[in-house]
């Protein structure tokens, strides 16, 4: 992973070095050297991204050449910096310097000395090379990673709930819990039980990460919009860093959103103004993704109970979240898949089975069984296997070889271990354009056209033939 953050940075100095050569003037050479010595150092350290087994040794040698490209990086920064100031301080003396003596150039002399001194330390690094048996791959034989970035968009479009597995019973579960009424019961028993349906509900779903939470609360809230008779629904993800008064700001600008303009920024304010909307509407909302009993806490004087059979669905990690609602008799605790169950969804994943288990081959249902059972029934795991298998070669000895990867311990993290697996199996490029969602906020809406544009900028996305690079992005 640390090769592949390094790529970050040489990609960027490279594409900073090649556009401005020909404006360094007399160290035009020291520039050019550079340039070509990353280009040296990027398929090192593809080379040992690629070697899953790279050593301990290897690995300092690798580090040695980030340091070396960090340092070709900040030395450019520092001439720009130096530049841009002097720009401002007397613009048209520097033009006029520019063109007379280049080296009169703010910086230009430091850059070149600095320059210099990289070339024999870098030099010196490489005299080293042959102890650890490093030999750098050619450009054009690593550019293109393991799969074809087209096939993986495919791969993790949107799962429509045809293709989930043992989620159905559930979903009529909290459905069920949701209704107002229940036809099979006697007239007392549904006089009571309206009585009791009426108040406003806090039902949870709860379960390890993984599990399939949020694809069940999403599946309620697509079956409760069309048929349950709620006047307003709204899904909210809460996750680890919660915001009081962000999160009653997005309920209040779903519901009108000319009170949230006039509305101070005030927690207090906000509740009011919620409370008075909601009185008059029978509304479904959804917590997905609670992380802490604070959270229901803080939220909650903001769900007015008037007695129509209002309902509120949390979903969370942590039974403590459910114990702490208001009825914690209304939780349900999601199951992992059983073994039969987990075939079909690692059958589905990898395209080779959709519902008859004839469509998969012999061969390969034989190993997708071990596979699935690596699992431990963790449909998350199991989606992303899937993913990785289908586009592996649809043979018995490719997905073999993915079984070998697999070696984690049986009380091993599951979530965790197959999706390290997964990153493993991007493609080297993908590889730099994932690790840079890193940057934003948990939770935080990405929009697509904005996150390319960066990508470009930090220069993540080489110019490909008849292809702008948008389109690549």
């Amino acid at each position: 992973m640390e090769a592949a953050v390094m790529q970050f940075v040489v990609g960027k100095l490279g594409n900073m070095i090649s556009n401005e050569a020909h404006l360094l003037g007399g160290v035009k050479d020291q520039v050019e050297w550079a340039q070509t010595k990353l280009m040296e150092i990027r398929c090192y350290l593809r080379d040992a991204d690629s070697n899953k087994t790279t050593s301990a040794l290897a690995e300092n040698w690798i580090n040695q050449l980030r340091d070396v490209a960090y340092r070709m990086e900040d030395a450019v920064d520092t001439f720009h910096l130096e530049l841009e100031d002097e720009c401002k301080k007397d613009p048209i003396s520097l033009d006029k310097s520019w063109f007379l003596n280049p080296m009169r150039v703010p910086g230009l002399h430091k850059l070149g000395k600095e320059l210099d001194k990289i070339k024999r330390e870098f030099e010196e690094i490489l005299k080293t090379k042959n102890d650890y048996r490093i030999d750098p791959l050619q450009d054009q034989d690593i550019g293109s990673g393991a799969f074809d970035l087209s096939k993986r968009r495919e791969v993790y479009q949107d799962v429509d709930e045809r293709e989930v597995v043992g989620l159905n019973a559930a979903r009529k579960d909290i459905l069920n819990m949701l209704l107002i009424h229940d036809e099979t019961s006697t007239l007392p028993q549904k006089r009571k039980r309206d009585q009791e349906t009426s108040k406003r509900t806090v039902i949870t779903i709860v379960g390890p990460g993984g599990l399939g939470k949020t694809t069940l609360a999403h599946m309620v809230y697509r079956r409760a919009k069309a048929s349950c008779g709620f006047d307003f629904h709204m899904m909210l993800s809460v996750s680890q860093q919660f915001s009081q008064i962000d999160l009653l700001r997005k309920m209040l600008r779903e519901l009108d959103n000319s009170k949230l303009e006039s509305c101070k920024d005030d927690v207090s304010d906000l509740i009011v103004k919620l409370k008075e909307l909601l009185s008059s509407r029978r509304y479904l909302i959804i917590l997905d993704d609670v992380w802490d009993t604070k959270v229901w806490e803080q939220l909650k004087d903001a769900f007015p109970d008037v007695q129509n059979a209002s309902r509120v669905l949390m979903t969370s990690r942590d039974e403590k979240v459910a114990k702490s609602a208001d009825h914690p008799r209304m939780s349900y605790k999601l199951k992992f898949l059983d073994d039969d169950e987990s075939l079909e969804l690692l059958l589905k994943r990898a395209r080779q089975y959709q519902k008859s288990s004839e469509r998969c081959p012999d061969e390969l249902r034989e190993i997708a069984i071990h596979l699935s059972q690596k699992c431990k029934g963790l449909p998350l795991a199991l989606i992303v296997l899937g993913g990785i298998l289908s586009l592996e070669e649809q043979t018995h000895s490719a997905w073999e070889r993915v079984q070998r990867t697999m070696d984690w311990p049986e009380e091993g993290i599951i979530c965790m271990n197959v999706l390290n697996m997964s990153y493993d199996y991007m493609s080297y490029d993908v590889k730099q354009c994932f690790l840079y969602l890193a940057s934003f906020p948990e939770d935080h809406e990405i929009r697509a056209n904005r996150l390319i544009k960066i990508w470009i900028a930090q220069g993540l996305i080489p110019q490909k033939e008849n292809k702008t690079k948008e389109e690549k992005g």
